[in-house]
């Protein structure tokens, strides 16, 4: 907790320089502010710009934002535009083990072997993920993609690591689920709720000590 105050204090003190006009600009060591919004982990929160990583679909490349508070708590955040109009996609990560307590085996296979169309109902949202899971949802898309760790803007990843990603959204397309299946045969699920852009209530530069 200390540390992430004392960066915050740093980033005030020293930012002159640098200034940030949209979420796109923010960079690792950054802060981004929330208004308040029905998940408790990210309602009026602030958060430091922890990591920054690239995925790849079709050739372009989006950013995921890894935002960490000074509790420790974690949410993943990607600007999104669809039809003009930008939003935000916030994320959970759920644990391996706890996949299964949300997508029943049985209904997992039938999502990774049967295509788009296919419905699911949650029967039951673990403790920590009510606010971000809707009721039920309709797989919607199938593609594949590139993940990198490190910020592909700066010419800053490693290695790519290829997945099928199985796309999942609720009637009133404000949830997603995203399954990601890569070739060692991994499964990664996210809990996602997309808002507005405009909930982002301030943007602020990390220090410049940090980013040089």
């Amino acid at each position: 907790m200390f540390g992430f105050i004392k960066r915050l204090f740093q980033s005030k003190e020293n930012n002159e320089g640098r200034t940030l006009s949209h979420p796109c600009d923010l960079r690792q060591g950054d802060f981004v502010k929330f208004q308040f919004l029905p998940q408790p982990e990210v309602c009026g929160n602030l958060f430091e710009v922890n990591k920054v990583n690239t995925y790849r679909y079709d050739g372009v490349e989006y950013p995921e934002m890894i935002l960490k508070d000074g509790k420790g708590n974690i949410i993943f955040m990607m600007i999104e535009e669809e039809d003009g109009e930008e939003y935000i996609g916030l994320s959970k990560k759920v644990p391996t083990a706890m996949i299964r307590n949300i997508i029943p085996q049985t209904s997992l296979d039938s999502i990774l072997q049967e295509g788009t169309g296919l419905r699911l109902q949650i029967s039951q949202k673990p403790e920590g993920f009510e606010p971000w899971l809707a009721n039920s949802y309709t797989e919607t898309d199938e593609y594949r993609g590139i993940f990198s760790k490190g910020d592909g803007r700066s010419g800053q990843k490693g290695a790519d690591e290829h997945f099928k990603s199985h796309h999942l959204t609720d009637p009133s397309d404000e949830y997603a689920l995203e399954i990601e299946v890569y070739g060692t045969g991994e499964i990664e699920l996210s809990t996602t709720v997309y808002h507005d852009i405009n909930v982002i209530d301030e943007i602020l530069p990390g220090s410049l000590e940090e980013q040089s």
